[in-house]
């Protein structure tokens, strides 16, 4: 379920991201490059594939015209609605980056976020499963993982179903801001005398419906999202992206303790390979194959080695979806592509185990019994394909 009365969003992409400019090739934090995608686009298909949203404002500041440039080709290869909004004052702080888009968040709720900030499915399933009203909310973590820095976090003290007060220095806190709000425009009715400030941050501007008593929250896991600072950082955000490129919901033991582990390795260490999923998806297709010939062959030799075979695949069958997930590569046609290879996969591999009990048993019965099961197979998957797309639809 997505919250279909909430359609636009704003990423703050404004900042020089002085702890990260070191960098090689570094131009804007935004435009940093993980698996061959950028943060600012991570942002962007995110919230569209998660939370349906239509319009999309990017407020930018440091090298402005690169970020620009950027999102214009985006928006030409992805058809995307996005704006560029430039904040002439986005040295102040991200506080004064949201104040120079506010003015065009006319009588709405909103999403605001920030490009360097990582977030995962169950992040974004808490906030499609919440049933919010038309109020103004921060996405919060009871705890902090180890992956972020807690002098650097944003500390929150929440009293009830409302935020009591939020700031880096904070000494009273129970749980922390992950850089993810859902805000109501019309409560911002005072907060541009703040302009004037030297210094502005984002948490001074949200002070202002927090003294309001006007800040609800939603709470997350703390393993749910991750805020790259540093260069560190970088390294920290590859592995965590690593592990949570896995479609984890229907896994069974098998897959949970032994492929998904093994089939993320593997993933790590071909993702910087020119590789596309399909093609991973054509080459575990034709490993499947392989394994049911052998397995055909008569012999426990080649019973034990087609087995292998078809374990490996089965473990390379999850490698094209973690890649598709961690390149932004993830469509329609690739998921039904892999489908319907796996179900041909299924049918080699069972052809061979038919093929090679005849062998043992010398016996047109077990030419049945193989029809059996692969027609039993052949409905099973219909089944479940039905389920997905008429069932869960509803």
């Amino acid at each position: 379920m997505k919250n279909k009365n909430i359609d636009t969003a704003v990423i703050l992409a404004a900042g020089k991201g002085e702890r990260i400019s070191n960098t090689d090739e570094f131009v804007a934090k935004p435009l940093i490059k993980i698996f061959d995608a950028s943060l600012i686009e991570r942002s962007i298909k995110n919230l569209i594939n998660n939370l349906n949203v239509k319009k999309i404002y990017i407020v930018t500041g440091f090298n402005h015209e690169e970020i620009n440039d950027h999102l214009v080709k985006l928006k030409n290869k992805l058809s995307l609605n996005v704006e560029v909004v430039f904040a002439k004052n986005w040295e102040k702080g991200n506080g004064a980056s949201f104040l120079a888009i506010l003015d065009k968040m006319n009588h709405q709720q909103f999403y605001l976020l920030m490009a360097d900030h990582l977030f995962n499915n169950e992040f974004y399933n808490a906030i499609s499963k919440y049933k919010m009203n038309n109020k103004s909310y921060l996405i919060i973590s009871r705890t902090l993982s180890s992956l972020n820095d807690f002098n650097d976090a944003t500390k929150v003290n929440v009293v009830d179903d409302k935020i009591n007060d939020i700031g880096k220095s904070i000494n009273d806190n129970n749980a922390f801001d992950t850089g993810f709000f859902i805000l109501n425009s019309d409560e911002f009715n005072n907060v541009n005398k703040l302009s004037v400030r030297e210094k502005l941050s984002l948490s001074e501007v949200i002070q202002e419906l927090v003294q309001q008593k006007k800040l609800y929250f939603i709470e997350v896991p703390e393993d749910s999202w991750f805020d790259i600072d540093t260069s560190q950082d970088l390294t920290k955000a590859k592995n965590y992206l690593l592990n949570n490129s896995s479609s984890k919901i229907n896994d069974g033991s098998i897959s949970k303790y032994i492929n998904r582990p093994i089939s993320q390795w593997m993933t790590s260490k071909i993702i910087d390979y020119p590789l596309t999923p399909n093609q991973i998806s054509i080459a575990v297709f034709f490993i499947s194959v392989f394994s049911g010939l052998i397995i055909s062959i008569e012999g426990y030799f080649f019973l034990l080695l087609g087995a292998l075979l078809a374990q490996l695949s089965s473990i390379l069958d999850g490698c094209d979806g973690e890649i598709a997930r961690l390149k932004l590569l993830e469509s329609k046609f690739g998921g039904w592509f892999d489908r319907v290879l796996d179900r041909y996969s299924d049918l080699f591999i069972l052809m061979g185990l038919t093929f090679h009990t005849y062998f043992i048993h010398k016996t047109l019965t077990v030419f049945f019994i193989g029809f059996i099961v692969v027609g039993g197979k052949i409905i099973s998957s219909y089944t479940a394909f039905v389920y997905d797309t008429v069932v869960s639809a509803h």
